[in-house]
């Protein structure tokens, strides 16, 4: 099973195409199960259809004038046109641009362009869930339906959600695994970490509580007065934080959803949230809480920066050879494999959400 990512082992000669992507056997597949946060309901405003990339094929994601939300797969049954490219939404309806074929909120054909009687067809449908302001769809590499969902706390005083999107070169196994990988912290990020509580592996859940501290000169006022960060992965799509600050009297909660794209290129979707609990002035509390939303989304991407050039490098080893202080990876790596389901089968995942 594949990586999936550019063999760098030589250099390509000036003349010749980029070197295909190459087969690591020992590495997992490029394409995880479960959960991934394609769009925000913002986007979604009846009437609007979307077009996002999810492991390397189009997910078609629309919703209806009631307000319904409907994701499928992007072509039309009729004759192949790309409902993404020039489908509208009719009332409940969405309108294939080429024959103008018309499908029901459950798929079904229920209307041609040219008033002959509508075939027996139906659009491919992905599951899909809107949690929290946000848009999940379901991906299993079998076809399987979801065996778990989503948990996502309650907005409970929080500020508006500021959202961005980057996308990088990454593996989602690459991501979430940085999580746990507490050596490389202090030389990449210069932080220390002190685990309160070690990583528990619970179903498709990994829950962990660590203090963070700037490593020398000026403390950061972030890391070196939060008493506790709360992080919670679930599957291999989504990492949750919620810190407080004593300092200013905030609570911060910070959401990164991992979208593979294609095999070796993700969208990191971050989302960021603040309260302070102690402004009394509701009014007042939110406009602050607006407020300190964009810089410090802004400020974990300046973070996440530092990893980009590793993972846009490194490979998968199948055996590591850990040092003390890189934190449970190894036991991550176990909990990890749950979300392949055809690892190792010598196949790669059928490329298509499920």
């Amino acid at each position: 099973m594949s990586l999936s990512k550019p063999d760098r082992s030589r250099p390509p000669s000036p003349t010749a195409p980029p070197s295909p992507a190459v087969s690591r056997p020992a590495a997992p597949p490029p394409y995880p199960d479960g959960w991934f946060a394609i769009a925000t309901s913002a986007e979604l405003r009846p009437g609007r259809v979307l077009t996002r990339r999810l492991m390397g094929e189009d997910v078609v994601v629309y919703r209806t004038r009631s307000g319904r939300l409907r994701a499928v797969r992007p072509f039309c049954p009729h004759l192949g046109a790309h409902l993404g490219h020039g489908g509208r939404v009719r009332g409940e309806e969405l309108v294939c641009p080429f024959h103008h074929f018309a499908f029901g909120p459950e798929g079904e054909c229920v209307r041609t362009g040219y008033g002959a009687p509508p075939p027996r067809a139906r659009l491919g449908a992905v599951v899909s869930r809107e949690i929290s302001g946000l848009v999940f769809v379901w991906w299993h590499a079998r076809g399987e339906p979801p065996s778990w969902e989503v948990d996502l706390p309650s907005a409970d005083g929080f500020g508006p959600v500021h959202h961005l999107v980057r996308t990088l070169v990454a593996h989602p196994q690459d991501f979430m695994e940085n999580v746990i990988d507490t050596g490389h912290f202090t030389p990449i990020h210069r932080l220390s970490v002190q685990m309160v509580e070690e990583p528990r592996f619970d179903g498709p859940r990994m829950a962990s509580v660590y203090r963070l501290a700037r490593v020398g000169g000026k403390k950061n006022v972030l890391c070196a007065s939060a008493p506790a960060t709360h992080a919670m992965v679930q599957g291999l799509g989504l990492f949750t934080t919620e810190t407080t600050i004593p300092a200013v009297g905030m609570d911060m909660r910070a959401w990164f959803f991992v979208v593979p794209l294609d095999p070796v290129r993700i969208d990191l979707r971050l989302a960021v949230s603040v309260r302070f609990p102690g402004v009394r002035h509701r009014g007042t509390a939110r406009a602050l809480a607006a407020l300190a939303a964009g810089p410090l989304a802004w400020f974990s991407t300046f973070e996440t920066d530092r990893d980009r050039p590793i993972w846009a490098h490194n490979t998968y080893l199948e055996h590591p050879r850990l040092a003390q202080g890189d934190g449970p990876i190894t036991k991550y790596r176990r909990w990890a494999r749950q979300f392949y389901s055809d690892w190792p089968s010598g196949r790669l995942p059928a490329r298509r959400p499920g």
